[in-house]
């Protein structure tokens, strides 16, 4: 059985590994509230179970069933799974019932979209460091991890599961010391054919998602190299650097 990454949308942004192990499954069940069907239309899977509707012991109780009768079972996840996937529900149960598995990673939005806006997400002169995040509405909030504490150290960030509390990331933003006009990017479907890359600014977020009609399937990015583009070169290809492989080529 296996967990697979089913990447951002595009289905040529699957692994080659993840690409393999769908076509030879029995079973695949996935998000299609997230998940591309076009990432298995190639499968030979005589069974296809869809879970939007389903809680999660549903969606166990499903797998295992298969699991016991020796089916191939592919269980797609949008991205990669090990953020936020929601895994950890599904490899307990698994652990419980004696359940091999193994999961496959995949392509995270987040790296599509960076690719998509044509973006180095870390580099010299803005930061050195990626956060991915989200503001919570219902769900389980870390004091410690509250954006605004986040945010006050102006590295990249990708803030997930969030366009619908735009409000409340633009005022986080500013209370961390971003100012409104500093800008934003609001990555919606990344890879899709309706993909949506829409430059923004931080105050401008909640009537940049209400224009373009955006509620859900969209990434905030702000801070470092998204916020504050630099010029600077990297040390690692600089002709004066030495390291481990090469010699600097300046002149002593």
């Amino acid at each position: 059985m296996h967990i697979i990454g089913a990447g951002p949308g595009d289905p040529e942004l699957l692994t080659v590994k993840a690409k393999r192990l769908i076509d030879l499954s029995d079973v695949i069940i996935y998000a299609d509230s997230l998940v591309n069907p076009e990432v298995f239309q190639d499968s030979r899977a005589e069974k296809i179970i869809k879970t939007s509707t389903m809680n999660i012991d549903e969606i166990n109780e499903t797998v295992k069933k298969y699991y016991d009768e020796g089916k191939e079972i592919a269980r797609l996840h949008s991205g990669d799974p090990s953020v936020y996937g929601a895994i950890n529900d599904e490899m307990q149960f698994f652990r419980e019932n004696s359940m091999e598995f193994e999961i496959i990673p995949g392509i995270s939005s987040v790296f599509a979209a960076a690719a998509s806006m044509g973006l180095e997400l870390t580099a010299p002169g803005t930061t050195q460091s990626v956060i991915l995040t989200r503001v919570p509405r219902r769900t389980e909030h870390f004091e410690k991890e509250d954006l605004e504490l986040l945010a006050a150290h102006k590295t990249s960030l990708a803030i997930f599961l969030s366009a619908s509390n735009a409000r409340k990331v633009s005022e986080k933003l500013i209370s961390a010391g971003y100012s409104q006009e500093d800008r934003a990017i609001i990555a919606y479907r990344v890879s899709w054919p309706d993909e949506k890359i829409i430059l923004s600014t931080v105050g401008n977020l909640e009537h940049a998602m209400f224009e373009n009609k955006i509620n859900r399937q969209a990434l905030i990015m702000v801070g470092g190299n998204i916020s504050y583009y630099s010029n600077k070169k990297s040390y690692l290809y600089n002709p004066d650097f030495t390291h481990l492989f090469r010699k600097s080529s300046k002149k002593s």
